[in-house]
């Protein structure tokens, strides 16, 4: 049974493991998948040859028609089962397409969190600017202003313009 994230795990974490446990299960799961496809197309393949071993052999009669009709259902039961099987496969490549598209998001998510953790956080030309903290307000000077960083919502434009603009040069590139 896969482990579930845990509720301290950070959200992009939690969406790339996730996803790289949906492809580890989509994995075992295509691989079954593929072994049944196998199993109807050798089904198919022996209810042919069966039929025409019985056409050989076998007068024509009644019997010998019922005979070859119940092994052409055979037939037509397993061609039926191999196309199910290929819609699992399309259905297999859709949830593969969902799988990159939240490795995609995890990773973005993980690039803003970190651009947005750098902006924020004070540089060390910055710390004798910063504003004081609490216990030491009393003590400021009144002439001393203070620092203020641009909020969150200025600090991801920044980061949303600066990818837009490097995805432009890279797009001009090709």
């Amino acid at each position: 049974m896969p482990e579930y994230p845990q509720d301290n795990q950070a959200i992009p974490d939690q969406l790339m493991q996730i996803a790289a446990e949906q492809e580890g299960g989509a994995g075992r799961v295509l691989d079954q998948i593929e072994v049944a496809q196998h199993s109807f197309e050798e089904i198919q393949t022996l209810a042919k040859e069966c039929q025409d071993i019985l056409r050989v052999l076998m007068p024509p009669s009644g019997d010998l028609e019922a005979l070859t009709g119940k092994l052409e259902q055979i037939g037509f039961h397993a061609d039926n089962g191999a196309y199910n099987i290929q819609g699992a496969f399309d259905l297999y490549q859709y949830q593969d397409i969902v799988r990159q598209k939240l490795e995609r998001v995890g990773r973005s998510l993980i690039e803003v969190s970190h651009y947005v953790l750098a902006s924020l956080q004070p540089t060390s030309e910055h710390l004798p600017k910063m504003a004081p903290s609490g216990r030491d307000i009393l003590s400021r000077e009144p002439q001393m202003a203070d620092v203020m960083k641009p909020d969150a919502d200025s600090v991801v434009a920044e980061f949303f313009a600066k990818a837009l603009k490097e995805k432009a040069a890279k797009k001009a590139g090709e």
